[in-house]
């Protein structure tokens, strides 16, 4: 089987064959005739659970009248509209009548063409890049081994250390930088640090882009953005977004945005950028997202961060976004087939939606203090050759 390389089943330690069959909620179905409450949410992309009625509702009946068109469905402009007052009324530097959208099907879709945007604005080549932005020649250039990227792209593209503004102004002193990406990481920065990497950009002439494709109406309704304070210059937006279809934004004020539509353009086009029931989708995820939902994210994923640690197990990061840290590849092998042998698919990033309650914390603490009974039990000299080596999983986003 070929699967997507970061839901491959050897990320998991998994048989390849490994596939899922069906979905409701919380729960996913491996064809094995058992149901697993899954932390990892379609890496982050479910934020209101699987087969969620009222999405279930407006896309079929989306299809029924149509997906693909010739021109723009009006689904583009009431979803762009809703996306506008959010980032317009909640993002410092944003106003929702100057807030224009550009739509797409993927994360990468989208940090790849606001890193175009932001070269064509600049005139310049250089992207300065920390965290993970997709697989976009403009960020893979930055990780090794980088098969297929050519020599001048790797040329361009620098990574910084996110929380250190010294790493980031002294490559910025270097000058020739169209844009600073980045996404929050899993811990927070110093106090001030935004408010110094906007100074920094200012001073550069570089515009600032934050990927919200992971923290967009998670960490609040307005993203990391709204949380930290932020001001960005074009804000990328994507994963739950769709709620599991596949939709993404690239956001900015209008004199930006503008560049896609000159005679001489920046051309970013794709057919099915638009397509009418991932935006049925979208639209229905920006009416039911609202501040007391991220509260009622937040207090799930706080009492599994506080439950996690009371099982014995490293576990860090915001409650909306977490991340289960592990000794070796063995100890993380161990706690997967652990968790998945009591029904819990958990393994490193954990994102919780709207399907999970406090009831499935206690689930998930329960088999998470006998998996650490019995890791705590076992020979650590040997536990390796207990386990057969296609269980051990295939780490991902080396260097990462």
């Amino acid at each position: 089987m070929v699967g997507t390389f970061s839901k491959h089943p050897r990320a998991w330690g998994f048989r390849d064959d490994t596939e899922v069959v069906d979905a409701t909620g919380a729960l996913l179905d491996l064809g094995d005739d058992r149901w697993y409450l899954d932390w990892v949410c379609g890496l982050g992309s479910n934020l209101l659970g699987y087969d969620y009625d009222p999405i279930v509702r407006a896309v079929v009946d989306q299809i029924k009248h149509g997906v693909g068109f010739s021109l723009p469905h009006r689904l583009e402009r009431e979803v762009a509209n809703k996306l506008a007052f959010v980032v317009g009324s909640r993002i410092p530097g944003f106003t929702y009548e100057n807030t224009y959208v550009r739509f797409a099907k993927t994360g990468s879709d989208a940090t790849s063409m606001a890193v175009r945007l932001a070269r064509a604005i600049t005139g310049k080549d250089m992207i300065l890049h920390c965290g993970y932005s997709g697989w976009g020649s403009e960020f893979i250039a930055a990780s090794p081994p980088a098969h297929g990227i050519t020599v001048d792209q790797k040329r361009i593209i620098q990574t910084f250390s996110f929380g250190a503004a010294n790493d980031l102004a002294g490559k910025l002193a270097r000058g020739q930088v169209a844009a600073v990406i980045m996404e929050q990481g899993i811990v927070d920065p110093p106090e001030g640090y935004y408010n110094e990497v906007r100074r920094l950009c200012d001073e550069a002439g570089a515009l600032l882009i934050i990927d919200e494709v992971v923290t967009g109406l998670r960490y609040a309704v307005g993203g990391a953005s709204e949380k930290y304070g932020i001001q960005p210059d074009l804000v990328v937006m994507g994963k739950a977004l769709g709620n599991g279809f596949p939709i993404s934004a690239v956001l900015g004020p209008k004199e930006y945005l503008d560049w896609f539509n000159r005679d001489d353009p920046v051309f970013c086009s794709s057919t099915h950028w638009g397509e009418a029931a991932s935006l049925a989708a979208a639209n229905v995820v920006l009416d039911v997202v609202s501040d007391s939902f991220v509260r009622d994210i937040y207090g799930v994923g706080y009492e599994l961060i506080q439950e996690m640690r009371a099982a014995g197990w490293n576990i860090v990061g915001h409650p909306q976004r977490s991340l289960m840290v592990f000794e070796d590849d063995i100890e993380r092998a161990f706690f997967v087939h652990g968790m998945k042998e009591q029904g819990i698919l958990m393994n490193r990033p954990n994102f919780v939606s709207l399907a999970h309650t406090y009831r499935e914390v206690v689930q998930t603490s329960t088999a998470a203090m006998k998996v650490r009974v019995l890791w705590d039990s076992v020979d650590k000299d040997h536990v390796a050759e207990m386990m057969p080596k296609n269980k051990i999983p295939h780490v991902l986003f080396k260097g990462r």
